[in-house]
């Protein structure tokens, strides 16, 4: 039998993860893994605002220190996949690349076309570079406003005040902060940013800014010397201009298996994928949701090339990790389906393990390598599940 060729775009978490499990599978001796990526880099996004801070001099490490030499590399974007001719083609110009599977990985990044031209965009490595030299060019007393709430603004804004404790921090958010957590964590994380200095405006809407204000849906314009915006995400356009079934946002729509339903032999892991409501309307664009999509995509794509039915994602949580600053950070425990329970744990001790999940993400990665099949993760909710409140204290 000829070899036989899986290629996966994208070498964040989701590509990474199910190169290493597809490379290090023995059920496949034949297999050929190539990873397409535009730079010999794997970024830990989880690490983006250490960097933006200062904290942290880069979140990039050497692709080949995380990905298997089982696995071939091809530092080029893929520009059109030819789903008709199991194809994918280069922006280089180099000589299009067959494939028997392929795994759709390319990830998001901040919505550049969505951010005020006064406002600096903040989701991928390009962004904290450029943020961080603004930081550091602002005097005592320079005002930074933090546009969005979610856990990427909570995480930049304690680790900005923290790191620069003579400016003056503030986080904007369109409802309550932390309005995700339970009572417990709201309370946690808002003493957290108290501490720190952070000014909270909740409630608050923007409707535009420039280099030196901006202006609240109500009227009220504020001084800021560095407004950043992270509020929303885009994904590539690849598949939408490769013509791949896609959503609104442009994510590639895949079934309960991850496999897209016009051509079953491509599959999609991370952030750029649509998957169903009836296993994924809980999942939530994060490093907890791509390694376990990148390692069950592989699963699911060693079945297809053995001529096995493709078994159907199951995916959940257990906490949410939230960094606030290098001092302290919180631990939310959720349920299957990311609705908080009421315990939490706060402080240093939070902070130390948040550190800890940081490096295991690698380990986990790395450990495909030596054992496919070693990473695992909590399965999703059931049904009924879904429909059951929990009491959030």
């Amino acid at each position: 039998m000829s070899s036989r060729r899986v290629v996966i775009i994208g070498a964040g978490y989701a590509g990474v993860m199910a190169a290493n499990r597809l490379a290090g599978s023995k059920q496949l001796g034949d297999l050929q893994v190539t990873v397409v990526n535009p730079v010999a880099d794997f970024v830990e996004r989880i690490r983006l605002h250490e960097v933006a801070a200062g904290s942290r001099a880069s979140a990039a490490v050497p692709i080949r220190s995380v990905l298997g030499g089982r696995a071939d590399f091809i530092e080029d974007s893929a520009s059109r996949i030819d789903p008709d001719n199991r194809q994918v083609h280069f922006s280089s110009g180099r000589a299009p690349l067959g494939y028997d599977g392929l795994l759709y990985a390319v990830g998001s990044g901040h919505v550049s076309s969505g951010v005020p031209a006064g406002a600096y965009g903040f989701g991928d490595a390009k962004s904290a570079v450029r943020l961080r030299a603004r930081l550091s060019q602002l005097g005592e007393g320079a005002a930074v406003s933090i546009v969005g709430a979610g856990l990427t603004g909570v995480e930049l804004v304690a680790e900005i005040a923290e790191r620069y404790p003579l400016l003056r921090a503030r986080l904007v958010s369109r409802g309550i902060i932390g309005g995700d957590l339970s009572r417990s964590g709201q309370r946690a994380v808002r003493n957290r940013l108290a501490a720190l200095g952070v000014e909270m405006l909740e409630n608050t809407g923007v409707q535009r800014c420039d280099d030196s204000t901006f202006t609240t849906a109500g009227g009220v314009t504020l001084h800021s010397d560095c407004t950043v915006w992270t509020a929303g995400f885009s994904v590539p356009d690849l598949a939408r201009d490769s013509g791949l079934p896609t959503d609104a946002e442009g994510r590639l729509i895949v079934d309960e298996s991850l496999s897209c339903p016009d051509y079953p032999e491509i599959f999609g892991a991370g952030d750029a994928v649509r998957v169903p409501d009836s296993v994924g309307s809980h999942l939530r664009m994060s490093c907890a949701s791509a390694l376990p999509l990148g390692a069950h995509a592989a699963d699911n794509i060693i079945a297809r090339l053995q001529n096995r039915s493709p078994a159907a994602l199951s995916a959940g949580y257990v906490f949410r990790c939230i960094s606030l600053g290098r001092k302290a950070g919180l631990i939310q425990t959720v349920t299957a389906d990311d609705r908080p329970r009421p315990f939490v744990v706060g402080g240093r001790l939070a902070g130390l393990a948040k550190e800890q999940v940081c490096r295991l993400t690698l380990s986990w990665i790395r450990g495909e390598l030596r054992r496919s099949g070693s990473f695992t993760w909590p399965k999703g909710p059931l049904p009924a599940d879904v429909a059951m409140p929990v009491e959030a204290r």
